[in-house]
Formats: structure tokens, sequence, C-alpha cells
């Protein structure tokens, strides 16, 4: 009998069972196996079939399974549909090593809302059987820069599932009736797979359909829209990303189980938005409130471009001594339309009345050391200035 006889015989039963685990280990055992009796040629072969089949598999890190949910599995490999007159992808699929790997930060509030909506996903198979249903469609909506898109990723990164990315805007075609057709495709797609479908820059398409200034090809688009996400209802997990909420259709906002409002982030959340972008470099808590400060009521899309602009400070200038006043005064006048106007005037106004305005700030709450430690003067000296301008009236 053959010595490899054994090992494929219960190679046989792995790939029956469709236990992929037990099917490579069991791959790996014969090509050992090969390689022991002298036969490089067949355990190479087999190797790079075990090689070519891990890249293809679909990427699930987490421990657990959607296996009731509808639809195919989807891979590298799988064909993604194109518009038909420009042979242009109508979509992009993000796949599990590709989605946010750390946990956005936001408040307590929206972190309770995706967690609730995560935990619903994590449980589906338990909800089916009790003939219940997890939310299926969300729509996330704000200003440009507070982290929309960044948090659809993470909550598809903790559902366990890939996503099917479809920028709205680029589906539109001049020609008539592909726009029509690019969404049915899209939908069709989707419906046919194991994903989150994120449809981005989502006003683009569910405008006002009573908007006089839109022609008639525009109202039968949103028409298709709607029919779709109806029948998408009743197979997967649709997300609608917009910064033009005020735009959309009061029809396509009851298509949408839950409705996520991303506020500019608070003053806490800066915080730690801050300590999270900087890094490596290291700031105390008193700077951190300070800059935070300077930075009222900017996106965390702004805090990262200040984060990144005092890195390259920090290499490109490191003979300089710069206080945190100074750089943040000359990062406002380069950034006006991301620093207050009163903050900017502070910053590059009398040194006696921003430290006023700093030791007056109940938010703040910094102690007169830690102002003292910003501006690299001793507490003494920055008493006497605040003194001299309470005295000047100022």
């Amino acid at each position: 009998m053959d010595s490899n006889f054994v090992i494929i015989q219960a190679l046989c039963r792995s790939a029956l069972a469709s236990t992929r685990e037990m099917t490579e280990h069991q791959m790996e055992r014969l090509i050992d196996n090969y390689r022991k009796n002298g036969k490089d040629k067949e355990a190479k072969s087999l190797e790079g079939i075990l090689i070519q089949a891990r890249k293809m598999q679909p990427m699930e890190p987490l421990n657990f399974v959607i296996s009731s949910m509808e639809g195919d599995i989807l891979t590298k490999n799988t064909t993604i549909p194109v518009d038909k007159e420009t042979a242009t992808p109508i979509l992009e699929i993000i796949f599990q090593d590709d989605l946010e790997q750390e946990e956005p930060i936001f408040n307590d509030s929206i972190k309770m809302a995706v967690d609730a909506i995560v935990n619903e996903w994590r449980n589906y198979d338990k909800l089916v059987q009790l003939k219940a249903s997890p939310s299926r469609s969300c729509l996330i909506y704000g200003d440009p820069g507070t982290g929309k898109t960044m948090l659809a990723k993470w909550i598809a990164k903790s559902v366990g599932l890939p996503v099917v990315l479809a920028k709205l805007d680029g589906i539109i075609s001049s020609f008539l009736g592909t726009s029509s057709r690019n969404i049915a495709n899209l939908f069709r797609f989707a419906n046919r797979h194991k994903c989150i479908l994120l449809l981005d820059e989502f006003d683009a398409l569910a405008k006002l359909r009573d908007d006089p200034q839109e022609i008639g090809e525009v109202k039968r688009i949103v028409n298709t829209l709607l029919q779709n996400l109806d029948v998408r209802s009743e197979k997967g997990f649709t997300i609608g990303i917009t910064n033009h909420e005020k735009l959309l259709d009061p029809a396509v906002w009851r298509r949408f189980d839950v409705q996520i409002d991303i506020p500019h982030p608070s003053p806490l959340v800066r915080e730690k938005m801050l300590a999270k972008f900087i890094f490596p470099l290291e700031y105390s808590q008193p700077e951190l409130k300070f800059i935070s400060w300077c930075m009222n009521d900017a996106t965390g899309a702004d805090l990262r471009k200040l984060s990144d602009w005092l890195k390259r400070v920090h290499i490109l200038e490191e003979s300089e001594i710069h206080n945190l006043p100074t750089l943040m005064s000359l990062f406002a006048t380069m950034n006006m339309g991301r620093v207050p106007k009163r903050i900017i005037e502070l910053l590059n106004g009398d040194l006696a009345d921003l430290c006023k305005e700093l030791t007056s700030n109940e938010f703040l709450q910094l102690k007169q050391k830690d102002i003292a430690a910003l501006f690299e003067m001793s507490p003494s000296t920055l008493s006497k200035l605040i003194s001299k301008n309470n005295k000047n009236g100022r």
C-alpha cells in the first residue's frame, strides 16, 4: 500500500467536511511525507497549491462567523462589475486586513451606539433563530473631517465582514440609463455576497426628488436607489455616509434603521485624539489642554493635520527653541480656516491678554505654574504680568 494513502484518506475526509484547518494540516503532512521520500517535485507542487489557496482565503480574523447570513464569500479573485460605457469599476472591495486596525475616538454616546450595532451583528445567528433581525442599515452624517468613513470601516472590522465601497458620485454616468443600471448592478453584487455595502457621498444621488432643478433622469435614479435599498433590507447590512443630510429625501431617511450624527469632538475627546495623533511625541496634560483650547471646534481631520505639522517642526527645526504658544500662533497663521478667529487674535496679540485668558478659563483649569511652563517663564514672572495687566484695566 502507498505510504501516503492514510494521509490522502484523511485529506479527503477533511475536504468533504469543509474544515479548512484540518485540510491544510493534512496537506502539510502529505508535503512533509513526500519530502522525506525524496519526492521534492510533488512536495513543491502541493506546497504551491497550499500557498495560493491561503492567498485567496477571505480575511476573517475575528472568532465568530455569521454562518446563517446569505451570500457567497468575497475573495481577491471575485470579479467586480464595471460601468458598461467606460469599463471603470463601480465599486471597491476592502477586506478585513485593510480596514481600520484601531478603534476611532468618539464620545461615549457614539461609542455606545456603535457597540449596540456591532453586538447585534455578532449575535446574528441567535437573532435569526428567534426570528428577529439585527439593524440592517445605518446612516452616518456630519461635517467633513469628523471621521464618518473611518467609523463605518471600524463597524465592518468589528462585525467581521469585508466592505463593498461605492462612491455614488462616480456611478452617475452622462449616458442616459447607465446610472440606474450601475446602481442595480452594485446592489445585485452586494446582495450576492456576505459584506457590508458602504455608500459614500450618499447625497450625490439621494437628493430631494421634488427639487425643481433636477431633471427627470436623476429622479428615476433616486427611485432606483430607493427600490434597491428596500430589497437590500432583507439581505445584508448597508451604511450610508453624507456631509449634507439636509439634502436627503425624507423617503431616504426612512430606509435607515439607525441614524448617527457625528459631532465635532468635545474638548476631552480632542485631548485623547491629540495624544494619539501626536505620538511618539509626548506632551504633558496641560500642554494637551492648551492645544485643545486653541483648536476649539476643530474636526478630527484638523487635529491630525496639526499633529503631523508638529512632528515636522520637531524634526526640521530641532535646533530652534519654540515654546508651545509660539508654535500654535504660527500654525494658526498658516491655517486660519482651522483655528477660531478669536483664538488667532489672542495668540497673535498681547502676551498679557493671552495669559489672563488662560488663567481665567474655567474649562482649562490650569494652574499658574502650568501656564508659566507653557511660556517657559517662572510662575512669579507670570504673576507679575497678570497683575500688571489687571492694573492697566485690561
